[in-house]
């Protein structure tokens, strides 16, 4: 028994919600809105209490996305080889590349002038980007004299066209769709390169030939539940969140970080803490309208007949009673309805001869 206690990491009846709350809110005031000391890609990032207010609200698409892509053992050594990687990956857009798409409404022609000096930059010409086109969207490409590309749209309706032109310009001609722009890093313990794309999409960047699958990370959780399960993603959570932190010189024990991931994973789905989530999930009315719509929470209770049984912290401290952590969690039973009987011995021989 005594082997068990000094391995249990808390007191029993220890109200570890509001030391986590407490550990996390009050550092949070520290922090700043933005920070700059990021270079490259990585600049994009959101930080600070914006990337904080991000994780906890859980919001399905990240305003800073960046994937990490570690190599296998052929490519991480070698400088080439990562290179060549990087370009598959890195995404371009057809408006990087065109300056503007001139519309024919008359003849149903769409002429896209091409911006020469982008296409040098991304090693492709007019000929190669009219194929794209082509192959992609079923249409007619030619090239003309001053190097542009003019493609048939098989039709004179003015919305066609129109839709036809955003789409093409939207489009992705090529490095994987979603990647975003992928840049070349090196590990400067290990000396290892590895890549890093400011995007989601990593199901099809790990099926590309040279890419680690087993230490591939994005930082948008969600998209790690649906590649990797709910387990990367509390982790995913976790390390996003520790790591928010460190950079702004905090420090906050990972315990109290593991239970609000737990919070926000154990049903199996990622829950952030509002009101349409892990407080939408709690069985006591009185705990769901401490929160936010008070009167709404009332009113759906008292119409459907719901029942609070007390048995968590908000709902007690609203109706002044004693709530179930520290002393409060110790209850104390006492035996009623028989007399004890008389011990045995010169007072017990005594009451039986009376």
């Amino acid at each position: 028994m005594s082997a068990k206690k000094e391995n249990l990491q808390i007191n029993p009846g220890e109200p570890v919600g509001a030391i986590a709350a407490q550990s996390i809110g009050e550092p949070g005031t520290q922090m700043v809105l933005r920070t700059f000391h990021f270079a490259g890609i990585a600049s994009a990032v959101t930080t600070g209490l914006p990337r904080v207010t991000e994780l906890l609200d859980a919001k399905k698409v990240p305003a800073g996305p960046l994937i990490t892509i570690y190599l296998n053992s052929e490519a991480k050594n070698n400088f080439a080889k990562a290179e060549e990687i990087t370009k598959k990956i890195s995404e371009i857009k057809a408006s990087e590349i065109v300056r503007r798409a001139v519309e024919n409404f008359s003849k149903g022609k769409i002429t896209l002038i091409v911006n020469e000096q982008a296409l040098k930059a991304v090693e492709m010409t007019s000929r190669q980007l009219a194929g794209i086109i082509k192959s992609k969207f079923s249409v007619d490409t030619d090239i003309d004299e001053e190097g542009n590309i003019e493609i048939s749209a098989h039709t004179k309706k003015l919305r066609e066209i129109r839709e036809l032109a955003v789409k093409i310009m939207k489009s992705t001609v090529r490095g994987i769709e979603g990647a975003g722009r992928a840049m070349i890093s090196q590990d400067q313990k290990t000396k290892e390169f590895f890549v890093m794309s400011a995007g989601t999409n990593v199901k099809d960047i790990m099926e590309l030939e040279g890419v680690d699958k087993s230490r591939i990370y994005s930082n948008d959780v969600f998209e790690m539940n649906r590649i990797f399960g709910i387990e990367a993603a509390r982790n995913g959570l976790i390390r996003e969140l520790l790591k928010t932190f460190e950079d702004q010189g905090i420090s906050i024990s990972v315990r109290h970080l593991q239970l609000i991931a737990d919070g926000m994973t154990f049903s199996g789905v990622i829950k952030g803490n509002s009101r349409r989530g892990i407080i939408a999930d709690k069985e006591s009315v009185f705990a769901r309208a401490a929160f936010e719509e008070t009167v709404k929470h009332l009113i759906n209770a008292a119409a459907f007949g719901e029942q609070d049984r007390l048995n968590g912290v908000t709902e007690n401290i609203l109706i002044g009673k004693q709530i179930p952590l520290g002393t409060g969690s110790i209850k104390l039973a006492v035996k009623s309805g028989k007399e004890a009987k008389p011990k045995e011995g010169k007072e017990g021989k005594e009451s039986k001869e009376k």
